[in-house]
C-alpha cells in the first residue's frame, strides 16, 4: 500500500541530505520548500484518486442502468402475470 499523503516518506532531497549548519533563514526556506513539495504530492494523489473515482462511477452507472432495466422488466412481467390472473378471475365471475 502506498504511503499516505501526509507521511514523511516523500521528503525533498535537499532537506533530507542537508547535514551542515544552516545560514539564518535557510532552515525556514528548506522547511517551506519541503511543505510545498509535500502539498504538490498531495494534489497529485488527489487528482489520481479523482480520475479513478470518475472512471469507477462511470462503470457503475452503466451497470446500474442495466440493473434498473432488468428490474423494470421483472416488474413488468409480475404486473402482466397479475393482470392476467385478475382478468381470468373477473372473466370467471362474469360468465
Amino acid at each position: 500500500m502506498p504511503a499516505s499523503p501526509t507521511s514523511d516518506a516523500y521528503a525533498p532531497s535537499t532537506f533530507a541530505t542537508c547535514r551542515t549548519p544552516l545560514v539564518h533563514g535557510a532552515a525556514e526556506t528548506l522547511a517551506l520548500q519541503f511543505l510545498v513539495e509535500k502539498r504538490a504530492r498531495q494534489r497529485e494523489l488527489q487528482r489520481d484518486l479523482a480520475v479513478k473515482a470518475t472512471t469507477m462511477l462511470a462503470e457503475l452507472g452503466t451497470q446500474a442502468r442495466a440493473a434498473d432495466l432488468d428490474l423494470l422488466v421483472t416488474l413488468l412481467e409480475i404486473a402482466s402475470a397479475e393482470a392476467e390472473r385478475e382478468r381470468d378471475r373477473w372473466g370467471e365471475m362474469v360468465d
